[in-house]
């Protein structure tokens, strides 16, 4: 074959050769990704639910957040979270409080003033009853989606006027406090608990940074307390009172919630809902 005839059949097999190096370069590691991901087993443990230490209410129910189901509590360890002063729980705010649940994407409800001597009448559906103080006057109960994982950690001794319990989800404390209107605040009245954490509740204490005219011992005790444990006030000053006091035609904010300062982390965020049917506080939704 002369030299002639040789570099014709170069010229002949070059595009040949071309689109075969093209083919080997891309088509080969792209075919490669797709069955990697094809065979890949699929992690089950983001979908499986531990209940530990909690009640369950409401099994057979269909539950109404089916868009967070397989909701993975490691990539996300701060789910909604409804709070409400409910002045008493009745069957009939039981639902406003479902509805508002539903409507919210709350997996978290810590409510305030239950009003409830026994657990009889604490049961939301899709909800398990995490923690609870009973009280004629006062009283706390918080509920977690029956998806979610929790735990009781720890709750105020009965002698306490502070009421406050304490529910582990996945890592993620959430603390629920009632403090009454003539009890008095000290940093002691609630422990802090470890980075992440959120306190959420009815702290009855008067303070001008939300909202108030002037500062009061409890609230400016209180202020030093968030200080110190390095919590953060979820406060905007645009938003609805929390309360609205209809014998002095005022609103207050004696509903508040303070979260932990963690590294590279974000604060939640809060924001105050419409009036709630016979009570003088406003729910308020954490994300």
């Amino acid at each position: 074959m002369s030299q002639e005839d040789v570099c014709k059949l170069w010229v002949a097999l070059c595009p040949v050769l071309l689109t075969l190096m093209m083919t080997r370069a891309y088509t080969w590691p792209f075919c490669t990704t797709l069955l990697e991901r094809s065979t890949k087993p699929v992690n089950m443990r983001a979908t499986t639910t531990t209940r530990t230490g909690c009640v369950r209410h409401g099994v057979g129910h269909k539950t109404p957040f089916s868009g967070r189901g397989s909701r993975n509590a490691a990539e996300d360890p701060r789910p909604n979270i409804l709070q409400l002063n409910t002045e008493g729980i009745t069957a009939d705010n039981i639902s406003v409080i479902e509805q508002l649940a539903y409507e919210n994407k709350a997996f978290i409800i810590a409510l305030q003033e239950t009003h409830c001597t026994n657990a009889d009448k604490l049961v939301i559906h899709n909800f398990s009853l995490a923690g609870l103080v009973l009280s004629k006057n006062h009283g706390l109960a918080t509920f977690i989606h029956e998806r979610l994982e929790c735990s009781l950690v720890h709750q105020s001794p009965e002698q306490l006027e502070t009421e406050w319990l304490c529910v582990d989800n996945a890592g993620y404390e959430i603390i629920n406090v009632y403090k009454p209107p003539r009890s008095r605040f000290t940093p002691r009245a609630i422990p802090t608990f470890p980075h992440p954490s959120l306190y959420v509740g009815e702290f009855n204490c008067q303070h001008v940074n939300w909202g108030y005219k002037k500062t009061s011992p409890d609230g400016e005790s209180l202020e030093v307390w968030a200080t110190c444990s390095n919590f953060g006030l979820l406060y905007n000053p645009n938003e609805t009172a929390s309360f609205f006091s209809h014998r002095w035609n005022v609103g207050k904010n004696p509903d508040l919630a303070f979260a932990s300062f963690g590294q590279d982390s974000r604060l939640p965020d809060r924001r105050v809902l419409g009036k709630f049917p016979r009570s003088q506080h406003r729910p308020s939704l954490i994300t």
